[in-house]
């Protein structure tokens, strides 16, 4: 951990820079039913600080002018790169965004978590991925925009 008191000597590990990642590309009537990146992917690379812990913050634009069901926004985290270790699954939804259900017209929102345990110096890597809940008609809802924030914790 990083001596915060001031004057303390700081390490470039100790506080790699925040990276982040935003498409604004509408995604119309998406019909899948697990978790994809979509085209275009939006993900970062980013370097695991000294403490081990991340800031990642997941959001984006979502909705559905026909009301008949939900999509979900959640973020993927790997080493090194897409085909890494997988170190966070997508489908652990409570780290994710999603529409309200039947949700007439976009929302935007975001949803933050603290990432930690990572190996300190490693590259990571994470994604936005997405999914349909037919919830509880047809799969007609619709992305406006998909962002990912990692920012290093101390």
């Amino acid at each position: 951990m990083p001596d915060l008191n001031a004057g303390a000597p700081m390490k470039a590990l100790d506080w790699p820079p925040a990276v982040w990642s935003q498409d604004t590309t509408q995604i119309n009537n998406p019909t899948n039913t697990s978790y994809i990146t979509g085209s275009p992917e939006v993900s970062v690379t980013f370097i695991a600080p000294t403490s081990g812990r991340v800031l990642l913050v997941v959001g984006g634009g979502l909705g559905n002018s026909a009301g008949s069901d939900r999509i979900a926004l959640s973020p993927e985290v790997r080493e090194t790169n897409s085909s890494g270790t997988l170190i966070l699954s997508a489908t652990v939804t409570e780290r994710g965004y999603s529409a309200e259900n039947q949700s007439v017209g976009f929302h935007y929102g975001s949803r933050e978590s603290v990432l930690d345990g990572l190996s300190p110096g490693q590259v990571y890597y994470a994604a936005v991925k997405y999914i349909v809940f037919a919830d509880p008609g047809a799969q007609t809802g619709d992305i406006a925009a998909r962002e990912i924030i990692v920012v290093p914790i101390p």
